[in-house]
């Protein structure tokens, strides 16, 4: 796919991954839809920097909601014939255990939930093209580096790395589905973390460092451009599959 004058959607765009995604794609010429939650200020200077080498254009929903989602896309639909990359990175991590009931609800609808529904919209919309979704999944997700005291992000973060695997089965070749599992990455997130944990995450690499969001980006530019890869999770942990978990 040649993303120059492609329209490219990715959610939770207003700092970190998100940012660094739809800045990657702006700098191809694509037209970027800058989605939000709460964060106004961080999207619009997002915004304002895609507009330095691209276009772009604004758009805030709650996720968690199904009626904020259809009011997106419909927002979109005023400017956008159809969107040509989904990139389904928005949603938080809470810590949990098996007992957190409260946390199983909303990471269910944080996580997995508003990607299905996001992405059920975005199949909906009609186009002759090639067309593609990237999930933002996690280290978290893959099956020997769960964590378990974020149970419930780790395991819908994989259920949501399974969907980008099956959904192709269906969706193909018309829409590609593929994912990218960013371990410990260097996003304001993080502020404010402990040194001790901090140290310890970076140990437990092969590369001394935490990722950086613009490799998680440069990962999505790859797969969008490659119309070969298809069912795929890219794992970009820094060697923390091979080191082990802190």
């Amino acid at each position: 796919m040649n993303l120059q004058g492609k329209t490219i959607l990715v959610t939770g765009a207003s700092s970190g991954i998100g940012k660094a995604i739809a800045m990657a794609f702006a700098q191809k010429r694509a037209h970027v839809l800058v989605h939000y939650g709460k964060n106004k200020a961080g999207a619009q200077q997002t915004l304002d920097e895609i507009k330095a080498c691209s276009t772009g254009s604004l758009h805030q929903a709650d996720l968690m909601h199904r009626d904020q989602i259809a009011a997106l896309f419909a927002d979109i639909k005023k400017t956008a014939r159809t969107i040509d990359v989904l990139v389904n990175n928005a949603g938080d991590s809470r810590p949990g255990e098996i007992g957190d009931d409260e946390v199983w609800e909303y990471e269910y609808k944080n996580i997995l939930l508003s990607a299905v529904q996001v992405s059920r919209a975005f199949l909906a919309l009609k186009s002759p093209g090639l067309r593609k979704i990237i999930n933002i999944t996690s280290l978290y997700g893959n099956l020997l580096t769960g964590e378990p005291h974020f149970l419930q992000y780790s395991a819908f973060k994989a259920a949501l790395g399974s969907i980008s695997a099956t959904l192709n089965k269906s969706s193909a070749p018309n829409v590609i589905v593929n994912a990218i599992a960013p371990g410990y990455t260097e996003t304001p997130a993080w502020a404010g973390a402990p040194a001790e944990v901090i140290q310890a995450c970076t140990r437990a690499t092969t590369i001394g460092r935490y990722v950086h969001a613009d490799e998680v980006a440069h990962a999505a530019v790859f797969i969008a451009e490659n119309d070969a890869l298809v069912g795929q999770i890219i794992t970009l942990d820094g060697g923390t599959s091979l080191v082990g978990m802190p």
